[in-house]
């Protein structure tokens, strides 16, 4: 297999790809961070999702995180998540749940072009960017997700919490961070 080196080869190949050959796809990605930045949008103190791609069966969506950024403990609607480290660095903290809350059995630093793969059988996950700037993180869902369990620090519970992008396809349709 050749190496993958443009958004719109990885799409089709992923498309094509039987679900055993999916992370051998993302393995092969040799896509310079230019081709992300034109899909990509920033905020002040939390991180961006913005949809490269949504098909039936997988979606692309590049995460763009502001220095110090992170996400709650959350799962992936029982879909397969990988991520891929565009730029920067940021640490993957996984977590299984207690009766007393949460105990963390795997920390990881995901630098550039680094993969990891997350599902609910695993656990909550976490990420936050841990770069002295901007980061860029692609996450393929297969199959894509809507919603998903979000823990509330808060209330102390898990949510159900609605998915939703800043962009979809370069197109800007939300101002507000996650």
């Amino acid at each position: 297999m050749q190496k993958i080196t443009t958004i719109e080869a990885l799409i089709e190949c992923f498309d094509d790809a039987e679900p055993s050959e999916q992370v051998s796809v993302l393995k092969n990605m040799n896509i310079p961070i230019s081709e992300f930045e034109k899909y990509a949008t920033w905020q002040e103190d939390c991180y961006t999702r913005n949809c490269i791609a949504r098909k039936d069966g997988f979606e692309f969506i590049l995460l763009c995180w502001s220095k110090g950024a992170s996400t709650p403990i959350h799962g992936h609607a029982g879909q397969n998540c990988w991520v891929y480290q565009v730029s920067g660095e940021v640490r993957e903290r996984r977590y299984n749940e207690t009766p007393h809350g949460f105990e963390v059995t795997n920390e990881a630093i995901l630098n550039e072009g680094r993969i990891t793969y997350m599902h609910d059988r695993m656990g909550y996950h976490t990420l936050e960017n841990i770069s002295n700037d901007v980061s860029m993180t692609l996450h393929v869902y297969a199959n894509p997700i809507d919603r998903c369990k979000v823990y509330n620090e808060d209330i102390a519970a898990f949510e159900v919490k609605e998915m939703e992008y800043d962009s979809i396809e370069g197109e800007v349709v939300r101002r507000t961070g996650s």
